[in-house]
């Protein structure tokens, strides 16, 4: 199963930027209320979730703001082969090198396999979701 490695999140709710690298394992999300921890989970939910339904409002953007889009990127680890696959998905293939931390566009040697997941929420509140790539 995958696993998310790296996420950040723009513009979305509470959220006007966050930038988190998950530990292995369990992690945690403590803090108090209205401090941001249902959003990020919501965030995650949606950028990876099956739920292509939701209906987002000018209320999902930060402060109102639609002049800027709601972007949410979730990079996986842990791919299966049938997600490593060159030719189904080379192109979009990038690399995590956890000690550092770093997302490299072109997987260095020694880095994990990685894909990035992208949501975008323009201010026509249509979103889109694509697998990432820097061009």
């Amino acid at each position: 199963m995958a696993v998310i490695r790296h996420l950040l999140i723009d513009n979305f709710r509470s959220i006007k930027k966050a930038e988190w690298y998950p530990r292995p394992g369990l992690n945690c999300l403590i803090g108090p209320g209205d401090s941001g921890k249902s959003t990020l989970l919501d965030a995650i939910d949606l950028a990876l979730g099956a739920r292509r339904s939701f209906a987002f409002s000018d209320a999902d953007f930060h402060q109102m703001n639609t002049n800027r889009p709601i972007s949410i990127m979730a990079t996986l680890g842990e791919l299966s082969d049938e997600l490593k696959d060159l030719e189904a998905f080379g192109f979009f293939l990038r690399g995590f090198d956890q000690a550092n931390q770093q997302i490299h566009d072109e997987p260095l040697a020694g880095d994990e396999t990685v894909l990035t997941l992208q949501l975008i929420v323009r201010e026509d509140l249509d979103p889109e979701w694509c697998v990432f790539r820097r061009t």
